[in-house]
């Protein structure tokens, strides 16, 4: 092949090549390319500015995509311009983004596989440490980030993410219209919602927020209502729904307790079945409660409260909402369930924000599906060190909607 036909098929838009080599036993393929005659405008890295003279030209070996089986190796030209305003400075091609001695379509490459498979199995595919490609990953997806327009944040949702031991909890807002997340920071208290609003935000996109789903956590609450005070708050369905759970494992455990010996067998092991919703249960397992529901009248009132709470968000109307949560404390009456008696305190005391769901939809999923996209980019990756390259990787995850496979070994 001729310097011709590697020039057309290497496809670097201003660049000839002017030499090859190639190793057969190491399989690997040189090129060294220059600029084109017509294409001598030189380009200042600091402002910009184009320059047709030079000062020197340097020589530098960056890794291109493989040519079937041989490793590609390109040997580029590069050319220091004397800039008035900068001084001295390199030209920066559009082929190399970073001082990294890889090409920008193999940073891609590299970037597009991390999107579906770990750091260490797209090592082993390109032949890089895993310390590499993770460095490859996040100035790809730093270029990504930059090249898009960030979209406009109308209803937004704050959770938080329990990270273990010593990182403890990891506070997150998300869009709730793009399910992407927009930011993370450490811990959960006030001053960490503050300084999301005002950093992240200007004034302008604080007056444009209409809802906030979050959870019963008053720091949070008293963070929106202090940057956003136009912001409906709305408390999510299914952390709501966590307390009515915890309230129906209170009275289990009580009523373990209050059984004798004899009886005690009934009720212990029976926790993730009395927690698990009635539609989700199959025959066997709807005989046990049953089973269990005859012999103990107290935790079937606790378990019939706990599914019923459900049916309070099918209601459009902030009336019907009313009147069915109302009906739904009167029947507590009589019930002797200290749990549930503070679960309804607990209600009427946010009342208003759960009211507020009639008032604004809100699409209540999209946090948990954020936090579940996070914990998964954890898992595979074994944690995080740097929260922006986390961040990245999951506003990728929800943008591109990337799907894990999971493979299982044959019985």
């Amino acid at each position: 092949m001729t310097d011709n036909e590697f020039t057309k098929i290497l496809g670097w838009p201003g660049y000839r090549v002017y030499q090859h080599e190639i190793d057969q036993q190491a399989k690997k393929l040189r090129l060294w390319v220059r600029r084109k005659r017509g294409h001598r405008k030189i380009e200042c890295s600091g402002c910009g500015r184009k320059f047709t003279d030079f000062c020197d030209v340097t020589e530098r070996a960056v890794r291109d995509l493989p040519w079937g089986e041989f490793q590609t190796t390109v040997f580029i030209e590069l050319y220091r311009v004397k800039c008035p305003d900068c001084g001295v400075k390199r030209e920066k091609p559009p082929q190399l983004p970073s001082k990294a001695p890889f090409s920008k379509r193999f940073e891609d490459a590299v970037g597009l596989a991390c999107e579906g498979a770990s750091a260490r199995h797209v090592a082993r595919q390109f032949g890089l440490a895993a310390s590499t490609v993770r460095a490859i990953d996040l100035r790809y997806l730093e270029r990504w980030n930059a090249a898009r327009r960030p979209p406009p944040l109308r209803q937004m949702g704050v959770d938080e993410i329990h990270l273990g031991k010593k990182q403890k909890f990891l506070t997150v807002v998300s869009n709730l219209e793009t399910a992407e997340p927009l930011w993370f920071g450490q811990d959960r208290k006030k001053a960490t919602l503050d300084e999301f609003f005002q950093t992240q935000l200007s004034a302008r996109r604080r007056r444009n927020i209409e809802a906030a789903c979050v959870d019963m956590w008053e720091p949070f609450r008293l963070s929106i209502e202090q940057w956003a005070p136009g912001c409906r708050i709305v408390y999510d369905k299914f952390h709501v729904l966590q307390h009515a759970n915890a309230a129906l494992d209170e009275v289990r455990r009580a009523e373990f307790f209050r059984k004798g010996p004899q009886q005690r067998g009934l009720i212990k092991g029976k926790r993730w079945l009395l927690l698990s919703r009635w539609v989700n249960l199959n025959t066997h397992k709807k005989r046990q409660l049953n089973q269990l529901f005859a012999l103990n009248r107290r935790v079937m009132k606790a378990y019939l409260l706990k599914e019923s709470l459900e049916r309070l968000w099918r209601y459009r109307y902030e009336g019907a909402m009313l009147r069915y949560l109302n009906s739904w404390i009167d029947q507590l009456r009589w019930q002797r369930l200290a749990a549930f008696e503070k679960l309804a305190d607990l209600l009427v005391k946010h009342l208003e924000g759960i009211l507020n769901y009639c008032r604004t939809k809100v699409r209540m999923g999209v946090v948990e599906a954020v936090n579940g996209n996070i914990k998964t980019l954890l898992r595979r990756g074994r944690g995080y060190k740097n929260l922006r390259y986390l961040l990245l990787k999951a506003q990728r995850m929800a943008v591109a909607k990337t799907e894990f496979v999971v493979f299982q070994k044959a019985a």
